[in-house]
């Protein structure tokens, strides 16, 4: 192998075929010119989480699609959210030492490899069989059994979850998205939490939309709503099409108590972080964050979180600029000010 400029170029000199996506805040695939720049340091990483880049790369050759190579790896990244040449080069240099050996998510001496929750690995080997035209899993037919109600919306528990992966990979596919609009509002707690862990990572359309909103709803008028049950509607709700869907009951949930609770608020900033634009819900927002029980610790961890994503700066600095803030998020925000200095 000649001299190698980066992942993509050791990849492409390999002679495989790739595909990229972000594995931290949910699994969307990222475009090869967008991550080429990346490496190359011109620019920020798009959707960085806790100042890491979190990626996937499915990797193959056109003539073995089944045996593929798939690495998760995490890249620190610096105070500007870009990649360090001396990074990508020490992570190419171990490619290169270790072509023909294991790959970098079997080498334990990497240090960028992770390993990604059960469920995001579900999800993540749901959209790579869908991507290079391979079928389901086997337990995709006994999914799409279930949500058309066929053993009846209690006989869950021997779902899998790698079949609700699939068929929520599959929505544009006969006529799965209609099937889950009309089971969501239908289905126990447990399963629609499951379901909703696999539907972050999806383009819903406007029924699935309503669908999520109206059990979101229903759960916000009981007595004592389940604020982690919330917090799983809303990043289901996180990637829809119909993002205007989105604000009013993001505003809801953090106009109520249930707001100030930590998943709900992680859920928010984690996954619906384009809704944190609009100026009323960054409010909510923040007043609701100065408020949370897990105080300032965690108030400065998402705010740092949320700025160092592009293009949110101006919206949280011109929210906590405001002069209608509370005294409680006046107090939070000074605290977190001093701990910049």
């Amino acid at each position: 192998m000649t001299q190698v400029n980066g992942i993509i170029d050791f990849l492409n000199q390999a002679g495989t075929q790739f595909k990229i996506f972000d594995m931290g805040r949910r699994i969307e695939e990222i475009d090869q010119a967008d991550f080429l720049s990346f490496e190359q340091g011109e620019t920020a990483y798009p959707l960085p989480l806790q100042q890491q880049a979190w990626l996937g790369f499915l990797v193959w050759t056109e003539d073995k699609k089944s045996e593929l190579v798939i690495w998760f790896l995490r890249f620190p990244l610096d105070a500007a959210g870009k990649l360090t040449a001396g990074i990508r080069d020490d992570f190419v240099l171990r490619l290169i030492n270790k072509e023909g050996e294991e790959s970098p998510q079997q080498d334990e001496s990497n240090p960028y490899g992770f390993k990604p929750k059960q469920e995001h690995m579900a999800s993540f080997h749901a959209k790579a069989a869908k991507l290079l035209n391979q079928p389901a899993s086997s337990y995709y037919e006994h999914s799409k059994d279930y949500f058309a109600g066929k053993p009846g919306y209690d006989q869950w528990s021997f779902v899998g979850f790698q079949g609700i992966a699939d068929i929520a990979t599959r929505l544009d596919e006969e006529n799965n998205a209609e099937l889950i609009a009309t089971a969501i509002e239908k289905i126990p707690a447990l399963p629609f939490e499951a379901l909703a862990q696999c539907l972050e990572h999806e383009k819903i359309d406007a029924n699935i939309t309503q669908a999520i909103v109206n059990v979101i709803n229903r759960e916000l008028d009981n007595e004592k709503p389940d604020a982690n049950f919330i917090s799983l509607g809303i990043r289901a709700l996180s990637n829809t099409q119909d993002q205007p869907q989105l604000e009013p009951i993001l505003n809801s949930v953090l106009e109520s108590e249930t707001g100030k609770h930590p998943e709900v608020l992680a859920s928010i900033s984690g996954r619906c972080w384009l809704s944190l634009k609009n100026t009323n819900t960054i409010n909510l927002f923040l007043e609701a964050l100065a408020s949370c029980s897990e105080g300032q610790e965690f108030f400065n961890l998402v705010i740092v979180d949320l700025i160092n994503i592009p293009g949110m700066q101006e919206s949280i600095l011109k929210a906590v600029k405001s002069a209608e803030r509370s005294e409680v998020l006046s107090k939070a925000i000074g605290e977190l000010f001093k701990s910049f200095t």
